[in-house]
């Protein structure tokens, strides 16, 4: 009889990480690859998560086309939606068993391991979600930059460039700020040669570091940015009605905002205890409930 295996995936938009492990969740192998967003690239997220099988298969000596006893756990963008769930998992590999979730939910059970919390998760976009002791979840934004993610790194990086730009015609007067995300751009030369072109929420959530320095230097303009994505931040931790159980935080913008989020929430953020890889492994093993989760405001996660 095959081995029984689990090939772990974190699908993000940017890159994504796979982790094989036995039936104990002992590592055998881990692997990088690019994007792996279903609900952005299909395509892309299929290619990336046969790489990661390849990769990890090459580790371990195994041929990558033997399939048996292996179960895909799978976290990933979207994938709470049955139809693009359904039309991703169609042209997946025949693994064994698969257990398919969405990204947020991953980190999650791996932040709590499997038991009622909420995770912040803080980056380049914004994400909350709670489980709760029924086995429901509900999640609150990640609506995407154009629409969402309250206080991110994209939202950071929006506001400072908008200031810029509003000082640059004149609207407003010419600050630290102003001047240090003009550098941080390259000059008015690189505006001219068409860095606004395809403007999207990477090269957006790459300012964020510019405005949160100017605040520690006590820059008015870029403390009110920084004070606004705290009470915004804030808001989503609310709407999670998570004072009950562990509240965990997540992502790049964890370490500079953290001390200020809590001070205005009164209560502790924690470090998680493990990663959406782990939660992939705690879900599809039955350690954790699979993924039911309510998306909007007038939804719980008891219903």
């Amino acid at each position: 009889m095959a081995e029984a295996l689990s090939l772990c995936v974190d699908g993000g938009g940017t890159r994504s990480r796979a982790r094989l492990v036995d039936r104990d969740g002992r590592d055998l192998a881990s692997a990088e690859s690019g994007p792996c967003n279903p609900s952005t690239n299909r395509a892309r997220a299929l290619a990336s998560l046969a790489d990661l099988w390849q990769r990890c298969c090459s580790a371990v000596g195994r041929d990558p086309d033997d399939l048996a006893g292996v179960t895909l756990a799978i976290g990933a963008a979207g994938l709470y939606v049955p139809v693009a769930r359904d039309a991703f998992l169609a042209e997946c590999p025949r693994f064994e068993a698969v257990s398919a979730m969405s990204d947020g939910y991953a980190a999650l059970i791996g932040a709590g391991g499997g038991v009622p919390c909420a995770l912040a998760i803080i980056g380049t976009g914004i994400a909350g979600h709670r489980l709760y002791a029924g086995g429901r979840s509900i999640q609150r934004d990640a609506w995407g930059w154009v629409a969402g993610d309250r206080g991110s790194s994209s939202w950071i990086g929006r506001a400072g460039l908008r200031h810029c730009l509003a000082a640059l015609d004149g609207v407003v007067p010419h600050d630290g700020l102003s001047r240090a995300v003009l550098a941080a751009l390259g000059g008015t030369q690189a505006i001219a040669g068409g860095w606004l072109k395809d403007l999207g929420p990477d090269r957006l959530g790459a300012l964020a570091p510019t405005v949160l320095g100017e605040a520690l230097r006590g820059d008015p303009e870029a403390l009110r940015i920084r004070n606004r994505a705290v009470e915004l931040l804030a808001a989503l931790v609310r709407v999670l009605d998570a004072a009950d159980v562990p509240l965990y935080a997540a992502g790049g913008l964890v370490e500079p905002l953290q001390q200020y989020l809590a001070a205005v929430i009164g209560r502790d953020i924690r470090k998680p205890e493990a990663d959406a890889l782990a939660g992939c492994w705690l879900v599809a093993s039955g350690r954790a409930p699979e993924e039911r989760a309510s998306l909007f405001g007038s939804d719980t996660g008891e219903q």
